[in-house]
């Protein structure tokens, strides 16, 4: 029988400071707590889906920004949670690349506090990708 992964279960991030990151997470992206393992990680998410594990940088670890990272973790939504999502970004002061077309779909580009890139995204015919 061939083996095969059915879907992201998480993404690791190393962060400077987990108790900050997390609440950032929180209020931009509504990601809450999941799972706390002592003292990390700490896996934080939405509603199913993937999740991100916060990582303290440093004690052994590259500082964050410091060494190779994931390139970016992009989050679904559809068309009305899109255009809430960039009124969100303004309120909150965060800037953003975008929207950029993407023929099928359509993204926003924005960092977190330690510099690791996101992106929200949406399709126009959902259940295309």
């Amino acid at each position: 029988m061939p083996f095969s992964v059915t879907q992201i279960d998480h993404v690791e991030v190393l962060v400077r400071d987990l108790a900050a990151a997390q609440r950032w997470y929180g209020e931009v992206l509504g990601l809450a707590e999941r799972h706390r393992w002592d003292p990390e990680p700490v896996m934080i998410g939405g509603a199913g889906g993937p999740a991100l594990a916060l990582f303290q940088a440093g004690e052994g670890r590259p500082a964050a920004g410091d060494a190779p990272h994931w390139h970016r973790v992009a989050w679904r939504t559809d068309a009305p949670g899109f255009a809430a999502a960039q009124e969100h970004l303004r309120s909150l002061g965060i800037s953003f690349r975008g929207p950029i077309d993407h023929d099928i779909a359509e993204s926003i580009y924005f960092q977190d506090p330690d510099g690791n890139p996101l992106e929200i995204t949406f399709y126009r015919q959902p259940g295309k990708l």
